[in-house]
């Protein structure tokens, strides 16, 4: 495992134009495994204070897993040649949501990774939000 800082931005548009974003930004883990990239850090957001989240990277599929731990479980894929249905757990109930993946963009090499998702998020087959979803990390050197 090697150390990286990480960078996390998703903007997000309501089907009624409203916006919102959502950013975090720390330290985590980094580690290539069976030809996949993997970021793994515990999130603090507000509603997501110190959840292990592990997002990983298949750039010869072109698919990408975004996983979190208890108490916001969740399993969400990003796949451009499906729609992937998943449960968002939070806390008290859990809710059914699909990404709809519209594009995927992947640079990484071995000192940085910058990776673009824009996807719709539907509920019950309707639009519940718009997302541009950026991830930045870089590997911290050792001094």
């Amino acid at each position: 495992m090697k150390r990286v800082k990480i960078k996390v931005n998703n903007k997000q548009t309501s089907p009624d134009g409203s916006k919102d974003e959502v950013s975090y930004e720390g330290e985590g883990d980094y580690k290539f495994k069976n030809d996949k990239h993997y970021l793994i850090y515990n999130e603090s957001n507000k509603g997501l204070e110190d959840v292990k989240t592990i997002l990983r990277l298949n750039e010869s599929e072109n698919n990408i897993l975004l996983k979190r731990a208890q108490p916001n479980e969740m399993r969400q894929k990003f796949d451009m040649d499906n729609k992937c249905e998943f449960k968002y757990n939070l806390g008290s109930h859990k809710m059914n949501f699909t990404t709809d993946t519209k594009e995927i963009e992947m640079k990484i090499d071995d000192k940085k990774g910058k990776i673009k998702i824009k996807y719709d998020l539907l509920q019950g087959g309707q639009v519940f939000t718009s997302n541009n979803l950026k991830v930045e990390y870089r590997f911290i050197d050792k001094e």
